[in-house]
This record gives structure tokens, sequence and C-alpha cells, in this order.
């Protein structure tokens, strides 16, 4: 019965959440989503070349099954569960069924129990409210203390927390809402600062507790990363360029990706 209460009302709170953003957008009161800082702590920005990853709902399951897809829309993850009264999730690698992580999404609790991180288990995910803003915490190995942002969605690594000046919020992750009033969401890592896999499961949780789904979006498509090679090398010509299309056939779980010659 614990069970069904709370997946009943992590329903209710998600469709709570994107009520509230869609009301508030539209009677122009989006600054009150936006994250309030008080602190003096300085930010280190988000890395220019991110690892892209997108989340979004089996169009024929979508109370039990999230699929993850990468940047060349090859499905990478599944987020499971039993059934739609069910609040534990599995995480698991695509097609290989390897098992990532079980992830417990209740109103009042939240934690993930990693699988396949060497000293990395049980992590509890916590409501975590100051002058600062509105969080969702948790810790890892380095001992650091990793929060999820409400307003902006970043994912920050707090180094010295309520250390005023010397304080540093590095931002490692981001999300955004691809669709409105739809689970679908681009989630960008710097993989070199934090496990791809962690992020995906944190933010998991975040997008049906912290976000909600009623955000207006003015988005046509994926967040664009220059590559790597364009950035170091000269400029190339005309002939060289390349564009990157991004196309979706018409159902909500497939995407993918053409490079057309310029």
């Amino acid at each position: 019965m614990s069970h069904i209460l709370q997946a009943t009302g992590v329903s209710a709170l998600t469709a709570t959440l994107s009520a509230g953003t869609y009301v508030l957008e539209h009677l122009s009161l989006k600054e009150l989503l936006l994250d309030v800082n008080w602190s003096s702590a300085s930010f280190i920005p988000l890395t220019e070349f991110p690892t892209p990853f997108f989340v979004r709902q089996n169009r024929k399951d979508k109370q039990k099954q999230i699929k993850v897809f990468g940047a060349n829309g090859v499905q990478l993850y599944t987020f499971e569960r039993l059934s739609s009264f069910n609040p534990v999730w599995t995480m698991l690698t695509y097609p290989q069924r390897k098992e990532i992580a079980t992830i417990s999404i209740g109103v009042s609790s939240r934690s993930v129990d990693f699988h396949n991180k060497p000293g990395l288990s049980h992590r509890e995910i916590i409501n975590d409210i100051s002058l600062k803003g509105r969080f969702r915490s948790f810790y890892l190995n380095d001992g650091a203390k990793y929060s999820w942002t409400s307003g902006s969605k970043f994912l920050e690594k707090v180094i010295n927390p309520n250390g005023g000046v010397e304080e540093i919020r590095e931002r490692v992750a981001k999300v955004k809402l691809m669709r409105q009033f739809k689970l679908d969401f681009e989630v960008l890592v710097d993989e070199s600062k934090i496990d791809s896999e962690i992020a995906l499961a944190t933010a998991f949780t975040s997008m049906l507790t912290q976000w909600g789904i009623g955000e207006i979006t003015d988005t046509i498509g994926p967040t664009y990363i220059a590559p790597r090679q364009a950035i170091k090398d000269e400029p190339t010509t005309d002939t060289e360029n390349k564009i990157v299309v991004v196309i979706e056939n018409g159902q909500d779980s497939e995407i993918s990706v053409e490079h057309i010659e310029g």
C-alpha cells in the first residue's frame, strides 16, 4: 500500500509542478521560477563540449518505460518499473540490459543504489532549500556536494559549501525540457567531471519531483555543440562545411541524425 501511495503521490506532484509552471509563465511571472542565490559563491560554467543525451517516454508504454538516447539517435539505456503503482525504477543498459542502478522516487524521499560503481552504492537525494536556492543534493566519493538547481536545471559541484566568497559552484551537467507536457528532456554532461550514468540517474528523479513538464519550450531542437575539431583547426572552406540535421520520424521514441555535406 505504501508503494502505491508513493507512486501516485509522485504522479500528482509531477502534475502539480507542471501546472504551476504553466500558469506562472502565462501570467508573465516566470521570474518566480528562476534560481535565487544570495550567496557570494563563484561559478564555473559548463564546458562548451558536453556529451548530449535525450530522455523520453516510450510511446507505447509511457508509465513504465523511459528511453535514453545518445547524440546519434541510438538508444543507450532504459528506466523501467513493474507497474505505474511502483515507485522503484531500474536503470538498464540497452540492449544488453545490464543493471546500472535502482532508483526509488517518492514524494518525501529519493535515493539511488548504483550496482556497477566501485565504492559507490546507496546515495540519498535530499531536499536542499536555503537562501541560495532550491536544490536536490547528493554526495559522491570525492566528498563534494552535488546539487541539481530548480530554475536553471544545472548540476553543480559545490566546493567549500557555505564558504562565502570561497565557495565555488562548478556546473557539470544541464537539463532542458524539449517539448511541453511531454517527458522529453535533453541532458548535457561534462563526462570529464562526472560519470554520465550518475548524472542521468539523479536527473531522472528531478524530472519527476523537481521540474515537471509545464515549461514553455521555445527550442526547435537539441542544443548545438560545436565539434572540437572545428574549434581547434583553421576555419574550413564552404565546401568542407557539414550540416547536422536532427530528424524526428513522428514516433516519440525514435531520433535520427543525418550529416549532409555542404
